[in-house]
């Protein structure tokens, strides 16, 4: 079964498959605006919701393997 394609899961992938640092720091900030942008409506099913949460996980994840500090 092929999963749906959402428009902000290939930010995230590109951005936990940078390897220049300064790049990264970019896909990085491109990802979480991505994922943002789409919380501002609902999220329909469980399984893109699911998706979102471990993106937000993976996200903090890269941020601290990065040494960025994430805003508060």
């Amino acid at each position: 079964m092929t999963k749906p394609n959402y428009t902000w899961r290939e930010c995230y992938v590109h951005a936990v498959l940078e390897t220049n640092p300064e790049l990264k720091f970019v896909q990085i900030c491109e990802a979480i605006a991505a994922i943002e942008q789409r919380r501002l409506t609902p999220v329909e099913t469980e399984e893109e919701l699911c998706e979102l949460e471990n993106a937000d996980e993976g996200i903090r994840a890269l941020i601290a393997e990065c040494g960025m500090k994430p805003a508060r």
